[in-house]
């Protein structure tokens, strides 16, 4: 089952490795999408980079749980109305959202217990909808 769910993950963050997957086409990924994404993006679509945060959250807290079901999440930074200040500070938080995801990829390695897997699970999809979200997008701003 976990192997299952990591390859998932791995086509939800990077896209598929064939010609179609179960979320996206080839170079469709998560992480592409969200790098694909300005500061002129993000101003003119207000809420989207909290909802790229708010989604870098739940990564790193589902990966924290899968080791520890007590941990709590260290980012204070409340997601909603987010806009990154510059654009270093959007590079940093789409390495954070890299991180978040190469985090729960590792923590899927570890033996779960029912209730972690739903947890997991719940991540991942959670993922593929945030990244169908961008995808969308994308094709809906002007070039």
């Amino acid at each position: 089952m976990s192997d299952l769910l990591r390859e998932t993950l791995r086509e939800v963050l990077y896209g598929p490795d064939g010609l179609s997957g179960l979320f996206s086409a080839p170079g469709d990924g998560l992480l592409r999408a969200a790098h694909a994404l300005t500061l002129d993006d993000l101003r003119a679509a207000p809420g989207l980079a909290g909802r790229v945060m708010a989604l870098r959250h739940a990564l790193e807290l589902t990966a924290l749980r899968l080791a520890d079901p007590h941990a709590l999440l260290s980012d204070p930074t409340d997601p909603q109305g987010w806009q990154p200040p510059g654009a270093q500070a959007w590079r940093d938080e789409l390495v954070n959202l890299a991180r978040a995801g190469q985090a729960l990829y590792d923590a899927l390695f570890l033996p779960l217990t029912p209730a972690a897997q739903r947890e997991a699970h719940g991540a991942v999809l959670h993922a593929a909808r945030e990244a169908a979200l961008l995808q969308h997008w994308r094709g809906l701003r002007p070039q």
